[in-house]
């Protein structure tokens, strides 16, 4: 008897608590909200692409590069074979401790890091990238 008394309050304990949990009427997120956009502008950009090469041209806004390897989001630029990526302001540089675009020699091996929306990648369509990262080296010695 005790025991069904006690399974009856904690059902009602229970109740009670998911009911004041729950936001009351009018608050919470707006119906209008929604989720945020997955493709295009309003976008926030969450999977990485990397893409490795060779450097085949830059200007101060972009680099050209032949592509020879690509993660699974980088699947379209891999099968072009090239790329030409945006760069930007943020996107750090690094080639044998210098930090510039101007330091990067036609031919120098690329790791180039970028990050786009999923939904954008999904086709087999190459959206515009903007880079974040890009490790240079040498161009291997041919002997």
């Amino acid at each position: 008897m005790k025991f069904g008394a006690l399974v009856a309050l904690c059902m009602v304990v229970l109740g009670v608590s998911s009911a004041i949990a729950a936001p009351p009427p009018g608050k919470g997120k707006p119906p209008w909200a929604g989720k945020p956009a997955t493709t295009g502008a309003a976008c926030k950009p969450r999977v990485a692409v990397v893409l490795k090469g060779t450097l085949t041209s830059t200007s101060t806004t972009q680099l050209g590069m032949d592509v020879s390897h690509a993660n699974r989001w980088g699947r379209a630029w891999a099968q072009v074979g090239t790329a030409t990526v945006a760069v930007s302001d943020m996107t750090k540089v690094r080639r044998q401790g210098k930090k510039s675009l101007g330091d990067l020699v036609v031919g120098d091996r690329l790791l180039v890091q970028a990050r786009a929306c999923k939904a954008d990648l999904l086709g087999q369509v190459a959206p515009a990238l903007t880079v974040v990262r890009v490790v240079a080296h040498p161009a291997k010695a041919t002997a």
